[in-house]
């Protein structure tokens, strides 16, 4: 369990919190209305075409590195230096990117804003234990994750308008990121790392007996991960099979996941005062299965969109409870570490499934892929039955204080 919070944030601080998750979601959730400009730019075809697959996929890859390294620097330098070097990297890349001439230029600068917003997610969890109780850690997990898909969705269209001024002018939405960097550095308080120092000794031990719950949560973080961003390689092509080919009436169809995914996400810290970690997992693995099956058999669009929506109630729920049950497991010398670890395999599961899924979907089709994934978050449910029947539970927030 973790410890009581030493320190509280000013409003500058919690306002970090509550939107400063949207960098992250900006660096992956509005590249794809930039990549058809790119594309023109740069003559697409041939070369061209796996070069700026590359700009949109390099962002995954640098906050696959990000979040484990950068959770492993605020543990030991703080938590401060590793969020305002972080924000600043970010927007230092993202705007200069209006100024590249060369497509190995845009994914460098791709990959470093990836890296950044790894290293910032990971920070954003380890302040939150930082600096509240229990009860309050799954309100403002939530919180974090919630507003910013809220922004992405808002963002999006902006992006768009922009690029059709100049695929250049789109990168200015990274320009967001500059109050967030002033909102960090008015309110993330300095921490001495040597407050949390213990013996090497006790760190080996520690890290010892901890290996089997580092190997559930790198288990846990990769079903997570494939169910929110995994899936997105594959839904397109069913609804593509069910007759929806424009991309505008996907979006439509799209549109009721995300608003879910925001409602299930900002209600976490709710839903966490009746359900324990486990409970919560075993729910939402639950929901996504029976929302992928929906999607997988669906004999028409809006059926399949119904399972669509319910399976983003699943996302919504599982992505802030990885990250409280990180935070549950890790001490607070090294909580950013494991919070990083998590969110590296997070980032990093889409390609660590796609090559059994990719086989999969070559031999029976996207349907079956869909049913696979299905079954993996039912295998969720049933082993967090298990857990909780053995009486490996991480409690309800109400009840975590004791």
């Amino acid at each position: 369990m973790t410890s009581a919070p030493t320190r509280q944030l000013n409003w500058a601080g919690k306002a970090v919190l509550l939107f400063g998750g949207v960098l992250p979601g900006i660096a992956t959730g509005t590249i794809s209305v930039m990549l058809p400009g790119i594309s023109e730019a740069f003559g697409g075809g041939g070369e061209s075409n796996l070069l700026i697959t590359m700009v949109a996929t390099a962002a995954g890859l640098g906050m696959m590195l990000g979040a484990p390294i950068g959770g492993y620097i605020a543990d030991r330098v703080g938590r401060r230096f590793v969020l305002v070097a972080a924000v600043a990297l970010f927007a230092t890349f993202g705007l200069s990117a209006m100024l590249v001439s060369e497509l190995w230029q845009l994914i460098a600068a791709r990959l470093v804003i990836g890296f950044a917003s790894g290293a910032m997610t990971a920070t954003y969890v380890a302040i939150i234990a930082d600096n509240f109780d229990d009860k309050a850690q799954g309100k403002w997990v939530g919180f974090n994750a919630s507003i910013a898909v809220l922004f992405v969705v808002l963002l999006n269209p902006v992006a768009g308008a922009l690029v059709d001024t100049g695929w250049r002018n789109g990168f200015l939405v990274y320009a967001v990121s500059l109050p967030v960097l002033l909102l960090a550095v008015l309110g993330i308080p300095k921490r001495d790392p040597a407050e949390d120092e213990v013996p090497e000794q006790t760190n080996l031990m520690g890290l010892i007996r901890a290996i089997p719950r580092l190997g559930q949560t790198a288990l846990l973080a990769t079903i997570g991960g494939t169910l929110a961003t995994g899936t997105v390689l594959y839904w397109p092509f069913r609804f593509r099979e069910l007759g929806i080919t424009s991309a505008e009436q996907l979006a439509y169809h799209y549109i009721p996941n995300v608003m879910v995914v925001f409602i299930a996400a900002f209600s976490y810290g709710w839903v966490r005062k009746w359900l324990s970690v486990n409970q919560v997992f075993a729910v939402s693995g639950a929901i996504s299965a029976f929302g992928l099956l929906i999607v997988a058999l669906a004999p028409d669009p809006i059926t399949a969109a119904v399972g669509l929506t319910i399976e983003g109630a699943a996302i919504g729920l599982m992505t802030p409870n990885l990250s409280i049950y990180a935070i549950s497991i890790a001490p607070a010398h090294s909580r950013a570490r494991v919070v990083g670890l998590m969110k590296g395999v997070y980032y990093g599961s889409p390609f660590l499934t796609q090559f059994a899924l990719e086989g999969i979907n070559a031999v029976a089709g996207i349907s079956a892929t869909l049913l696979a994934i299905a079954a993996m978050s039912f295998c969720l449910t049933l082993y967090m039955l298990i857990e909780m029947k053995r009486g490996t539970v991480v409690a309800p927030a109400t009840a975590d204080k004791g």
